[in-house]
């Protein structure tokens, strides 16, 4: 159990999710995020949207879309459409960050 909270692996499992969004599921979630993502994990604390978007290096557009797109799939959360973000836990997402968990989001997330 131990192994699951360890933060490199869960940031490796972040990266895997995001590697599967951006190449599978292609709905604009971008493997640029890893680092805001992680942080967000990491600290269990609520960012500015404008701080998220400046940690991924990317263009103000891309940027704002690649955000949108984590807000949409539920990678992040938000109270209001231009609140603080945090860290989400979509059930689609735990078959990568808590592998063997709950057997039932694997089988329901390969519907998806």
């Amino acid at each position: 159990m131990a192994n699951l909270l360890d933060f490199e692996t869960m940031k490796a499992r972040i990266e895997a999710c995001l590697v599967f969004e951006a190449t599978v599921l292609k709905q604009g979630v971008r493997t640029e995020a890893l680092r805001g993502l992680h942080y967000l994990f990491l600290s269990g604390e609520e960012m500015s949207r404008g701080d998220f978007k400046a940690m991924l290096g990317m263009s103000d557009r891309g940027a704002t879309d690649a955000l949108g797109a984590l807000v949409k799939r539920g990678l992040l959360k938000s109270d209001s459409p231009q609140g603080k973000v945090r860290f989400g836990l979509p059930q689609h997402a735990l078959r990568f960050l808590f592998p063997q968990l709950w057997p039932e989001a694997e089988a329901d997330s390969a519907d998806r």
